[in-house]
Parts: structure tokens; C-alpha cells; sequence
């Protein structure tokens, strides 16, 4: 199975006029559409169903969806009620007005509705709600203020599908039903979004490939692809085939960062954690990990299937010295630079007068899987200059510097995103919650990623899969209760129960080809 993309306004467009262009007639694509949509809601919400249906539809191919919707709700026996502030002004939103007419209520909803069609506009708006759709979205809000699940058809109204941007009265959905692909701004708004559902409708391959020309449609690892990626333990496996991690860093006071590093490489299957901290440092991660293997900073010898850098490493001069150490002295073992290690590296590369990019480069030059993990800030270090808002522009820059560095960079945040060397499409992954918002999380990640290289993955996919597992563990830990009141020991925890869910990835019903959980 095929990673899922996540597509901007054009490049979704693109692969429907692919799909028109290789037999599917648009009209088609809309009635699947539709129908699936229909199908979820009934299959979702049937308690809900007894008070009736409202349903908002616009003027374009947005609205004939809604059309396509509230007519296959009502062949099935829910009273539904569609509201049109323009009549449709496509053809295919006429003909579906035209063949939905027979089984409709028309007119204003009577506010007791419990589930609510946003279809008012589509991935072609941009800008702000104007003239009808602003006091469409008005209702729509009355109506979830009362307590309605309002589903939204590809996008909610009024957020724009490339960029994120949310108009002023655009109303956030209980769930939104992306056609095709899911579209980029959806997954950089999942909180406007609610949950997010994948339907198929009818694209068939052309939902995979690029549209008219070679576009850089994300990729979104979903839990069929992350399975994929992982290998396999065997059944026969030892600890020295399981994989032998060594996690470098803990300073004076940072042993902490190793701590949590090691506890979520043994969380993630390792056969072996060596943990190399400062003298000072090793006392406490032997009595925290016993699993773990402690050597002082100067203890050289060892060989190691995969090495993190840098969680709690330190920055001062003895910092460097030891990073470029265990750098010249594992030279070809797959690496995950991190924390202090990505600080040192821009350093050094400002003291030499060249670029970062350059720099990693260099001192990874002989190893051929090398991840490394900025948040933000750090990102913005290594490039030596302040980050954009803007999305595009913030992934433009974080792929043209993994080509660079030739490195495979995962760069954290709400969604991470991941670039690599080769320049191939961005993947993203959505999962995570604000528990991930704390000091030591990136230590847990550095773990999981070390792991997953010393177990044979590539660097792409050791950081796609890691970051996946990550943010899965802390939508688990979450589902329970708040954000207060979880510690990084309880995502470490809910390890356990993403492993077995990605062993048995689930499967959807008809029509469902993906789905993640309201933030």
C-alpha cells in the first residue's frame, strides 16, 4: 500500500484532472465521493440521525458533493435538510442538485439537527468568507454551539487547503472528510480539523502520482507504511542481533537526556544500549537504566550498530573535543545527531567561516545513514538565519539543506516534516500531542531513531517511523485525560501498545483508506 500524500490546493487538482484525463469521468469521482461521506456519517453518528441532518452546500464542486451527501443520507431514511445560499454553478453541482431534488427538504435548518454537511466551500477558496458563506459559517457555528458534530467536506469553510490560513467565522469541524488526499493545510490546522478521514474516491493511482508535471506532494507515513519500513525481530533473535545502540552526550548534570534516550531504545526493541556520559554522570544512569551498558566519555573500543550524539552532550570546549572523538572514531555507523551535537556543529562551522550544511557534509562524509533532528530554533541556527512562518517557504528551505548537508533532517514541530539528501517529496507526520511540549522529549526521539537504524532501517525511514511511533505513544498516553499530569515516562509507557497496534495495523471499512484521531 502506497503512503497517502498530503497535497496542496493545485497538486489535488492536478491529480484529478490525471484521474478525469485517464477515464474516471468527474462526475464519477463526486458521486464516490459523496457516497462514502454518506456512509461514514451513517455508520458514525446513528444515534444522531433520528434529529435529522442539516446541510450546507455552496456553488462549486464543494457544495454538489454536499448535494451527493444529503441525498444518499436521505434514500436512507434520515430527514435532511440542505441549505444553498447561491444555487450550484458547476456542471457537476447542477446535475448532482438535479438528481438530489427529489429527496430533499430545501431551506434554512430548523436548529435542531444534531449532525451538520459543512459542503460551503472547497480547496479552491482562499482569502476571507465573503457574502453568503460568512453567514453560512454563522450558522453552522450556532449549530455545533448547540452540540451538533459538524463534518466538513475536504476542508472546513474558510480554511485554506494549501497554506493553513483560517478566515475570521470559519467554524471548526468535529471531523473533516478529506476527498482523495488529504490536503496540506488540514494537517497544519488538526485542531480546526478535528479528525481527519482519508475517502477514497476513485482516484485509484492517480491519488499516488503527480499530477500534470513532477510535484512535491507530501508523503504521510501512515501505520500500514511505518509497519513496512520497520524490520522485523525474529523469533530466534539475540541481544546482538537486535541491535547494539550507543548513546553519547549527559554532561555534568545532564544525565537525564541519556537516561530517557536508553529507556525508549529499550522501549523500541534494542539488543544492547551503550550509554558513554561524563565520569561524573555514569553513577546515575547505572542506577536508572540498569539494561544499560555505562561508559565514561574516554572509553574507546566499542563498536556500535547505530550512535545518537548529543542528547545533554554540553556545549563548551570539552563538549567538541569528545563529539569529534566518537565522530572520527565511528566513522561509517549510522548516526543521529541531536540536541548539543546540531549547537557544536554551528559553532564549528561559524568559527571555520563555512555553513553548517557544508560542515555536517563533511564530518559525515563516510557514513551513509546519518539522521539529524532540530526543533525549530535549532533549525534556524543551522541555517544561520530566522525561520519563515510561512509553511512552503519553511519547507523549501529544510529540503534544500538536507541536499546540502546530505543528511536526512527531521525537522520537529506541529507537523514534523522530513527531508532527505536525494531531494524526494517531504513526509509529514501529524501525530503528537502537546505532551511532546516538554525538555527531554527529543532525548526519547533520539532513542527511538538509534534504535530503528541499528536494526537495519535507512536514515529516511529510521526518522519517519520514529517520529511516528513518538507521536503515536503520546496520542495514547493522552486519550485518557489532559496534558497535565503526564510525564515522558508515560509516553515511554504507551510504547508498548504502538508496537502492537503498528504488528496489526488496522483495517478500515469501505470507502476509508486513513484516519487520525482528533488532537
Amino acid at each position: 500500500m502506497s503512503a497517502p500524500r498530503v497535497t496542496t490546493a493545485a497538486e489535488a487538482a492536478a491529480r484529478d484532472r490525471r484521474a478525469i484525463h485517464g477515464g474516471t469521468p468527474s462526475f464519477d469521482l463526486m458521486v464516490q465521493a459523496g457516497s462514502n461521506a454518506a456512509a461514514f456519517v451513517l455508520r458514525e453518528f446513528p444515534a444522531a440521525l433520528s434529529h435529522g441532518v442539516a446541510c450546507f452546500a455552496g456553488s462549486g464542486n464543494n457544495g454538489g458533493d454536499a448535494y451527493i451527501v444529503a441525498a444518499q443520507l436521505a434514500r436512507a431514511g434520515v430527514v435532511v435538510r440542505l441549505h444553498a445560499s447561491l444555487p450550484p454553478k458547476t456542471p457537476d453541482a447542477q446535475r448532482a442538485a438535479h438528481l438530489a431534488a427529489p429527496y430533499l427538504v430545501h431551506g434554512t435548518p430548523t436548529g435542531d439537527e444534531r449532525v451538520v454537511i459543512d459542503g460551503v466551500l472547497g480547496t479552491g477558496h482562499q482569502g476571507e468568507l465573503r457574502g453568503g458563506s460568512s453567514a453560512d459559517c454563522a450558522r453552522m457555528a450556532m449549530a455545533r454551539d448547540r452540540g451538533a458534530q459538524l463534518v466538513a467536506l475536504d476542508v472546513p469553510s474558510g480554511l485554506d487547503a494549501t497554506s493553513g490560513a483560517i478566515a475570521h467565522g470559519s467554524v471548526a469541524a468535529s471531523v473533516t472528510l478529506c476527498l482523495g488526499t488529504i490536503k496540506r493545510g488540514v494537517l497544519m490546522q488538526r485542531a480546526h480539523a478535528g479528525r481527519i478521514v482519508l475517502l477514497d474516491i476513485g482516484l485509484r493511482q492517480w491519488a499516488d502520482l503527480p499530477g500534470e508535471h513532477d510535484d512535491a506532494a507530501w508523503r504521510w507515513a501512515d501505520a500500514h507504511t511505518v509497519r513496512d519500513m520497520i524490520p522485523a525481530i525474529a523469533w530466534n533473535a539475540h541481544k546482538g542481533t537486535r541491535g547494539r545502540v550507543g548513546l553519547a552526550g549527559g554532561a555534568e548534570g545532564m544525565a537525564g537526556a541519556i537516561v530517557l534516550a536508553a529507556r525508549a531504545a529499550a522501549r523500541s526493541g534494542a539488543g544492547l544500549i551503550h550509554a558513554i556520559v561524563h565520569p561524573l554522570s555514569v553513577p546515575a544512569v547505572q542506577s536508572l537504566v540498569p539494561q544499560a551498558l555505562t561508559h565514561a566519555w574516554s572509553a574507546t573500543g566499542q563498536r556500535y550498530d547505530a550512535l545518537a550524539v548529543g542528547p545533554g552532550l554540553g556545549r563548551d570546549k570539552e563538549a567538541s573535543l569528545v563529539m569529534h572523538d566518537w565522530l572520527d572514531a565511528h566513522r561509517g555507523t549510522p548516526l543521529v545527531l541531536d540536541a548539543d551535537a546540531l549547537w557544536l556543529a554551528a559553532d564549528a562551522a561559524n568559527d571555520l567561516g563555512t555553513n553548517t550544511a557544508s560542515l555536517l557534509k563533511h564530518i559525515t562524509r563516510d557514513t551513509a545513514h546519518v539522521v539529524c533532528t532540530p526543533h525549530p530554533g535549532e533549525f534556524a541556527r543551522l541555517l544561520g538565519e530566522p525561520l519563515p512562518d510561512e509553511g512552503e517557504a519553511r519547507a523549501a528551505l529544510l529540503s534544500h539543506f538536507a541536499t546540502r548537508a546530505n543528511c536526512t533532517v527531521l525537522l520537529k514541530g506541529t507537523p514534523t516534516l522530513v527531508a532527505t539528501p536525494d531531494a524526494e517529496p517531504l513526509w509529514v507526520v501529524p501525530h503528537g500531542t502537546a505532551m511532546l511540549a516538554t525538555g527531554g522529549s527529543g532525548d526519547c526521539l533520539s532513542g527511538i531513531i538509534a534504535t530503528l537504524l541499528a536494526q537495519g532501517c535507512r536514515a529516511r525511514d529510521a526518522a519517519v517511523a520514529g517520529a511516528t511511533v513518538h507521536g503515536r505513544a503520546a496520542e495514547r498516553a493522552t486519550s485518557l485525560g489532559t496534558v497535565r499530569g503526564l510525564v515522558l515516562d508515560d509516553m515511554l509507557q504507551a510504547l508498548r501498545d504502538v508496537w502492537r497496534e503498528l504488528d496489526s495495523a488496522r483495517r478500515f471499512p469501505p470507502g476509508v483508506l486513513a484516519e487520525l484521531p482528533a488532537p
